[in-house]
């Protein structure tokens, strides 16, 4: 598909939960030789239960397979992995792992300058041919299955030569000295007998029922699904954007995400739109929101209210800002835990869910849009390492801001406004009628005084 194109890569937009899923089973199902996974969290649920099994099949049908997981959020159990990486076409590697296995909240406090520095990468990428690159960790909540709370997020499946440059990057991260064996961190002699019942365990554990959609596509069915891959794609120039194994040790040692995102933002020259889960500005962003409207660009935010917000620390930081923000002249959407877009794209269980943003997305001119792992803060900005895919095409452009435009739909956001004392207010429509609030909406007093506490709090800089 690529050499038809002129050495152009191809680039196609993951909007829905289901989407999202099988395009990760067909990435495993139909890998040849490679199939390398680099995630900042997957959890052993329905959702990594069952793309893990895929993954393993893809090991016992000769692939090699190479899992690189951050091992901040992990909580399956060491031995499970190392049982996996027992087979001999399955690696196992746990960036930046916690020494002491059994007193991980004692090991956080006395490493914290070490561990602080986390892995948020995303990708699964097949035979360094296509990719599944940016938005969903895997876990139920990204995918509309949990019964409590759900994301509303983007994805970007790629094919061409950008998909080289996005295996570069894991094997920089692959190799690097942070990158441990689980084997090295778990002294237990399992033997491939180990994988084998670890890997029955697996297939057991899925219980028919627990993911609402068709389990056990078979080869036909999964070549008929890459068969309409060609018409999602649009074929353009793209820019990979991430940060260095080395800028975790300093952000001005090596590529940054964020040092290419300044150079587009002042780029901008009639429109930035941008929805981000977590939208942490300091002064230097501020005055970028101010230069921008002082030129005449228009700037508008989509990010989570306190009530969708599952991360209360970052929206005080948030909170903290708000009203500068809105000095400032941008628009200012915050997003609805009822939305009602999102909220037909979950499970039926998932009906009474909390839904939030986990989106990160800029469109630049309606000409560039970036998506990826990167939020507008500054632990994405200064701690984490972070990575996305910039694509030069009006027309992919056009795309990613239909979903942007979706997000501020009164039924899906919160406007944010000043009133007439200058303070911020909330605008939306219930059943058809204009509501305003003079406090974050839907939230309990309990809430909005944690929020206010974290204000406080010496804390922005982990934000």
């Amino acid at each position: 598909m690529s050499a038809q194109h002129s050495g152009k890569s191809g680039f196609a937009v993951i909007e829905g939960n289901r989407q999202a899923f099988t395009d990760r089973v067909a990435l495993a199902d139909n890998a040849q030789k490679t199939l390398d996974v680099q995630y900042y969290i997957w959890s052993p649920d329905t959702i990594g239960r069952i793309l893990g099994d895929h993954v393993v099949r893809a090991a016992q049908r000769g692939v090699r397979v190479r899992f690189l997981i951050d091992d901040l959020n992990v909580t399956t159990p060491d031995s499970a992995m190392l049982a996996l990486a027992k087979h001999p076409n399955i690696d196992v590697r746990l960036f930046n792992p916690r020494v002491w296995r059994s007193l991980s909240k004692a090991d956080l406090i006395v490493h914290l300058q070490r561990l602080n520095h986390r892995m948020h990468n995303k990708a699964m990428i097949m035979d360094n041919a296509c990719a599944v690159i940016v938005g969903r960790n895997i876990a139920d909540e990204y995918f509309g299955l949990h019964e409590s709370r759900n994301m509303r997020d983007l994805d970007i499946v790629a094919v061409g030569p950008i998909v080289k440059k996005v295996s570069s990057v894991f094997d920089e991260f692959w190799n690097s000295p942070a990158a441990i064996p689980v084997q090295n961190m778990v002294r237990d002699p399992k033997g491939v007998a180990d994988f084998q019942k670890q890997a029955d365990a697996l297939r057991d554990s899925i219980k028919p029922g627990q993911y609402p959609y068709p389990l056990d596509l078979d080869l036909a069915d999964v070549k008929a699904h890459l068969s309409k891959f060609e018409s999602r794609f649009i074929w353009t120039d793209g820019e990979v954007l991430y940060d260095s194994y080395e800028s975790l040790k300093s952000p001005r040692h090596g590529a940054t995400v964020v040092s290419r995102l300044s150079e587009l933002f002042a780029e901008a020259k009639k429109s930035l739109h941008i929805e981000a889960a977590y939208f942490v500005l300091r002064e230097p962003g501020l005055q970028v929101g101010r230069d921008l409207e002082g030129r005449g660009v228009e700037m508008r935010v989509l990010t989570n209210s306190l009530a969708s917000n599952n991360q209360p620390k970052a929206q005080s930081g948030h909170a903290k800002h708000r009203q500068k923000i809105l000095e400032s002249g941008a628009e200012l959407f915050e997003f609805r835990p009822d939305s009602a877009t999102a909220h037909a794209d979950v499970a039926p269980a998932a009906n009474d869910s909390v839904i939030g943003i986990h989106t990160k997305a800029f469109v630049i001119d309606g000409t560039q849009a970036f998506v990826g792992s990167y939020n507008l803060d500054p632990r994405s900005a200064e701690i984490n390492s972070e990575i996305g895919l910039l694509v030069k095409s009006p027309a992919f452009a056009a795309r990613v801001s239909r979903f942007l435009d979706e997000g501020i739909r009164p039924e899906n956001a919160y406007r944010v406004t000043l009133d007439s004392r200058g303070r911020p207010q909330w605008q939306t429509h219930f059943d058809g009628k204009p509501r305003t609030w003079s406090q974050d909406p839907e939230t309990t007093f309990g809430q909005r005084l944690m929020e206010k506490i974290y204000m406080l709090l010496p804390i922005q800089s982990q934000l």
